[in-house]
C-alpha cells in the first residue's frame, strides 16, 4: 500500500470529532486546547464521508478518493474507500485490518508489529478520547484561532514517527472538523475534506 494511503486510514477517527452538544456556540475567553479536548471526549459514535486529494512526487497527478468514516468509542474506527478502488482500513482495540486496495487480499495484524504506526494510531486516540495529556506526550500541538475558526497543528515528538509524517493540520469551525491536511517528509501531502453524516454525542 502506498504511504499517503496508509496515513489517511490512519487518521480516518479524526475527522469524526463533533460533539453538537460539548462546547459553546461563541469564542470566550477561556477557550482553547482543554475545550476542545473536552468537546472530542464527548463523542460516542460518529459518522461522514470524505473527500481526499491526494499528492506525492511519484504521482503524476493528483490522486482523488471517496468514501465514508465510522467511529465507536473507545476504540473502533473504520475508513472505508469506495472510489477509485474499494478498500478498507479498520481499528478495533489494537488490531488493524486492511482489505481491498491495488494488492487486494486481506491484512491483519497488531499495532505492536508497526511501531511507527502504532505511534501514529495511539496520537489519533488520544485525540479521539480528550486525552491531551497523552496526545502533548507524542505531538507538539499547536492551537490556534479561536472557536468559530480554529486550526490544531501536530508535529511528532518521535524522530522515527516524524520520518513517516512531518505535520498534521486539523481545521475546524466551533465543534466541527472541516479539513485534515497531512504532509510527509518526501513532499507527499493528503487533504481530507469531512461532511459529518451522524454524531452521537450526549
Amino acid at each position: 500500500m502506498r504511504r499517503p494511503q496508509l496515513l489517511g486510514a490512519v487518521l480516518l477517527g479524526v475527522g469524526l470529532l463533533t460533539a453538537p452538544a460539548a462546547m459553546a456556540q461563541t469564542p470566550t475567553p477561556s477557550w482553547g486546547l482543554s475545550t476542545l479536548m473536552r468537546a472530542m471526549a464527548q463523542v460516542r459514535a460518529a459518522s461522514a464521508s470524505f473527500t481526499e486529494r491526494e499528492t506525492s512526487p511519484l504521482l503524476n497527478a493528483p490522486l482523488l478518493a471517496q468514501g465514508t468514516l465510522i467511529y465507536m468509542a473507545p476504540d473502533y474506527m473504520r475508513k472505508t474507500t469506495l472510489t477509485p478502488v474499494p478498500e478498507s482500513f479498520t481499528l478495533a482495540g489494537n488490531r488493524i485490518t486492511m482489505t481491498g486496495g491495488p494488492a487486494g487480499g486481506m491484512h491483519v495484524f497488531a499495532l505492536a508489529e508497526a511501531p511507527q504506526i502504532g505511534g501514529l494510531v495511539e496520537g489519533i486516540r488520544a485525540t479521539l478520547a480528550g486525552d491531551s495529556s497523552t496526545l502533548t506526550k507524542l505531538y507538539t500541538v499547536r492551537l490556534s484561532g479561536s472557536a468559530a475558526g480554529w486550526r490544531l497543528a501536530l508535529r511528532p515528538r518521535d524522530a522515527k514517527l516524524a520520518r513517516l509524517v512531518q505535520l498534521i493540520e486539523i481545521r475546524g469551525s466551533q465543534n466541527r472538523i472541516e479539513t485534515i491536511d497531512t504532509h510527509s517528509p518526501d513532499g507527499s501531502t493528503s487533504s481530507m475534506t469531512i461532511n459529518e453524516a451522524a454524531t452521537d454525542a450526549p
